[in-house]
This record gives structure tokens, C-alpha cells and sequence, in this order.
């Protein structure tokens, strides 16, 4: 899990194989295939590993609420934003990863999901007042914007580079910000 995780700190998921994590471990790709069948396989691993530190960081950070919404979506954003790995892998999970393992291993992906879900949404119920269905679309909610929001911000600098050639406006604010105004909407919205 770490050469992959290292390996993709440095590069698109697509230009990574087992072979490249193999190559990266020291091993023979034979000997990797004995803990894992596919690349697939280590990735959900890794997202799993991060989304739970994600939340535990969540849960500690939020454990205080109800809290006043702005106090809450803000401290949401920051520490969504001090997990931008995760958001890389939450960012593909769905298209590309669960597209590509076995049913057994992707039902057990979403077993182990479900299991860290109950602290954070019990923690969005509290906060707005709601059931715990309307606080798992909430957190669903919250989850699936972040990546899209966080590499606005964090874009490549050749799409920087681009947007300036197209004349398009430069991006300004910050993903905090940005963040924590749309998890104050929602959470009023959820009230």
C-alpha cells in the first residue's frame, strides 16, 4: 500500500500497474500478486485507510456539536482540506476503482464503508436535528463535492496555464472557504 500510495503521490493513477508497484517494492511481480490480485484491489485498501483517518479526524474535531453552523462548516473544511490524499482517491474510487474488482471485494469495500459512517453521521443528526437516512445523504453530499472543489483550487499548472490562454478568469477564494460556505448551506439546508 505505501509504494502504491507513493506512486501516486507522483503520478495519474492510469500510468500505474502492478508491475510499477512491483518495480517500486523490489519485487517481482509474482511476489507482489501473493498479497493482492490487482491494483484495484490496493487502492480500495488505501482509500479505505485514509477515509477513516478522515473521519476519525472529523469526529474529533466535531465532537463538541450542535455547534454554531459557521463554527462547524469551517472546521468540516479544514479538516477535509488537511486530507487532500484521500480526495485524490475518493476522486476515482467510483469511475475507475470499484469499476474494476470483484463483486465479493467491493461488497466488502462497502461493509467496511457503511461500518465508519455511523460516528460522522450520528454527529451530522445531532448537528441539524435529522434521522440518520437524511444525515447519510447529507455526508454523501458533503463527501462527493470536495474533490471536485478541492482541485479547482489545487489545479494543475497547465491548466492554469490554459485557463489564461482561454482568457478564462483566473481562480481566487480558497478551498476552505469555498468549502465551508457550501457545508453551511447544506447543513441549513438540512435543518
Amino acid at each position: 500500500m505505501a509504494a502504491a500510495d507513493k506512486l501516486f503521490q507522483k503520478q495519474p493513477y492510469h500510468q500505474i500497474t502492478m508491475g510499477t508497484i512491483a518495480e517500486e517494492l523490489g519485487w517481482s511481480r509474482s511476489n507482489l500478486y501473493k498479497y493482492a490480485a490487482t491494483q484495484e484491489e490496493i487502492f480500495l485498501a488505501l482509500h479505505s485507510a485514509k477515509n477513516r483517518a478522515w473521519l476519525t479526524e472529523l469526529a474529533e474535531a466535531l465532537e463538541d456539536a450542535p455547534l454554531p453552523v459557521d463554527e462547524f462548516a469551517r472546521l468540516w473544511a479544514e479538516s477535509t482540506e488537511r486530507h487532500a490524499d484521500f480526495l485524490r482517491y475518493q476522486e476515482i474510487v467510483i469511475s475507475i476503482i470499484e469499476s474494476n474488482v470483484t463483486l465479493e471485494r467491493l461488497t466488502q469495500f462497502k461493509r467496511d464503508f457503511a461500518d465508519m459512517l455511523a460516528p460522522i453521521t450520528a454527529l451530522l443528526a445531532r448537528q441539524c436535528g435529522i434521522g440518520e437516512a437524511e444525515a447519510t445523504d447529507l455526508y454523501l453530499t458533503l463527501l462527493y463535492q470536495a474533490p471536485g472543489l478541492y482541485n479547482h483550487f489545487h489545479c494543475a499548472d497547465l491548466t492554469r496555464e490554459a485557463m489564461k490562454a482561454a482568457s478564462l478568469p483566473p481562480v481566487e477564494g480558497s478551498f476552505v472557504e469555498s468549502y465551508a460556505q457550501f457545508v453551511e448551506m447544506c447543513l441549513e439546508n438540512a435543518k
